[in-house]
């Protein structure tokens, strides 16, 4: 409430103008309803000096403040952690014996499944929505609960969880859960204040499990289309099972291995999959050398498919096939000609940024044995160069890595048979608890960044501020193509969050409070946090990794 007296209180300025003051304690609803803001539903969240704050919780410090509405990256984050929340009650309301995990992401939802043999159907799943609806209906508030570190331990101990992540922070003395009716939980983000914000959800199975859908990123009134992921779940399952086995699903796992000292066989076996899956995938290509001709390597950023290629390529070697490789970013058409974004911008990622008609005829003159001269790509005047002369030998293949090499219409003169699409992605499966996975897009976030600091003169707040830019490029250009795919190579290192947390650690500390990507910068380390350090050097030279940490052994 607004008050005159100076004692007992502290100031708000807001970003949308005005500044007034309250007494210290003041919850961020009675700020909101003072603004005359109360109605407007799409608000869900605040920014308090720069970090995100659910609208239960009370203030008492001067800060600068901006309302954060349900359609932001934030309010969606917040939304799709609500419904987690709320699919956690229902399936202990509805089943209390039941594990939950909550274990990756999958078609625009997350894939979910219970672990103590609870078999799924579609009247179990039915039951589930219904109580989760009714959940919703009652607009129940969900609460945040700041607990001292050993009564969260002991309430998360008591839920069956192993809470040995947070052995990696003992700095940590308080924990921020979230209460919804009976049911209290950590989920690692501020959630929405009641759950009758969560009107548009939908559960789906998927043998064995479900997936929970939220809302279209684009319009919150339906809900995200189906998108079917065969192959990408192939790859989850099969990475989760190997994880089971060596028993590092849970970042507490891979704590319990550094203070063993068995990560260090963990890293072997690890990067010892990495190179078994190269000489598997070497072996296809060489059985049917004769037409697989082009070998395309696509990915998501901070994938690591330059090192992809480059062990692919000895692994190709060793069956003793001389590959020979092609940037795709040699064909770019001339800076003046490059097609224009939303924004006026020069938009490099677009498909009609590269000559297509010049890269598909130089494929297929070096196919049949002519000799071509390849162009090189001027970056320093934007402008199309000569390059090498080159004539390849019978059934010599070609390696191209690049944005595009999933799109059928960059080879579209290329008949099928003679391609070989492969799909690269950290595809993490780790999760810090059974309900609070580690998004993929986070471990390659972090690979980012410090290749950004180390290589390219990039520090921590514009890798940041540039990544949201990125993965609309991926969600446009890469994410649709990927079924296509002929094999999909998981690049996901398990132990690489560990060693990630040495180099990063210190790069998302020099982010400003003053600066809109604090609040990022703040999540992102209180990952890194959870995970007890690595050296970098125990990475080996060959390692993916080294892609993005240096040292490796492959110039780049």
């Amino acid at each position: 409430m607004l008050i005159r007296a100076k004692e007992n209180t502290f100031k708000i300025r807001f970003l949308d103008g005005g500044e007034s003051s309250f007494i210290k304690g003041t919850p961020l609803f009675e700020i909101l309803e003072f603004q005359r803001r109360e109605k407007d539903k799409a608000i869900v969240l605040a920014r308090v000096n720069n970090l995100i704050r659910s609208l239960h919780e009370s203030l008492d410090e001067n800060c600068v403040l901006e309302w954060i509405r349900i359609q932001s990256p934030e309010g969606r984050r917040s939304y799709q952690q609500s419904l987690c929340l709320v699919l956690i009650r229902a399936t202990k309301e509805l089943y209390p014996d039941a594990q939950l995990l909550i274990d990756h992401s999958l078609g625009k939802g997350l894939y979910c499944e219970f672990q103590n043999g609870l078999k799924l159907s579609h009247r179990k799943i039915r039951f589930i929505q219904e109580r989760m609806r009714e959940i919703i209906e009652a607009n129940e508030a969900m609460l945040p609960q700041k607990m001292p570190r050993n009564k969260a331990l002991a309430l998360m101990k008591s839920n069956g969880e192993d809470p040995a992540w947070l052995d990696g922070n003992p700095e940590l003395i308080n924990l921020n859960l979230y209460q919804c009716g009976p049911v209290t939980d950590y989920l690692g983000y501020p959630l929405l204040p009641f759950t009758g914000r969560l009107n548009v959800f939908d559960l789906q199975y998927y043998r064995p499990g479900l997936i929970l859908r939220p809302p279209d990123e684009h319009d919150l009134n339906v809900l995200a289309p189906r998108v079917r992921q065969k192959k990408l779940f192939q790859v989850f399952h099969e990475y989760g099972q190997w994880q089971s086995i060596l028993g590092t699903k849970m970042a507490g796992e891979i704590n319990k291995a550094v203070v063993s000292k068995s990560i260090f066989n963990t890293i072997k076996i690890a990067e010892g999959l990495h190179e078994k899956k190269f000489a598997q995938i070497a072996d296809t290509i060489t059985r049917k050398k004769r037409n697989l001709r082009i070998i395309l390597i696509a990915g998501p950023s901070s994938s690591g498919k330059t090192t992809f290629a480059k062990r692919l390529g000895i692994q190709l070697r060793v069956n003793g096939l001389k590959p020979v490789a092609i940037s795709l970013d040699d064909y770019f058409i001339d800076r003046e000609k490059t097609p224009l974004d939303e924004k006026g911008q020069y938009d490099f990622e677009s498909l009609r940024a590269i000559n297509i008609q010049r890269f598909n005829e130089d494929l297929i003159n070096l196919l049949d044995g002519r000799k071509v001269e390849l162009p090189k790509y001027d970056f320093v005047r934007g402008k199309s160069i000569p390059g090498p002369v080159w004539q390849l030998k019978p059934d010599q293949p070609i390696l191209i890595e690049g944005l595009h090499g999933l799109n059928n219409h960059l080879t579209e003169a290329i008949p099928k048979r003679n391609k070989y699409k492969i799909y690269v992605s950290a595809l993490t499966q780790l999760n810090l608890t059974a309900h609070t996975r580690i998004p993929t897009s986070d471990v390659r976030l972090l690979r980012r960044l410090i290749r950004g600091q180390k290589f390219r003169g990039h520090d921590a707040t514009d890798t940041l501020m540039q990544w949201r830019t990125v993965r609309l490029g991926e969600e446009k250009y890469i994410f649709p193509f990927q079924e296509t795919a002929d094999i999909i190579f998981n690049s996901s290192l398990t132990y690489e969050l560990s060693v990630l947390r040495v180099l990063a650690k210190p790069l998302l500390e020099t982010v400003s409070h003053n600066h809109i990507a604090y609040a990022e910068a703040r999540r992102i380390l209180h990952l890194l946090n959870c995970f007890l350090p690595v050296s970098p050097k125990v990475v080996p030279l060959n390692s993916i990794l080294r892609e993005f940490i240096g040292g490796s052994s492959f110039s780049y």
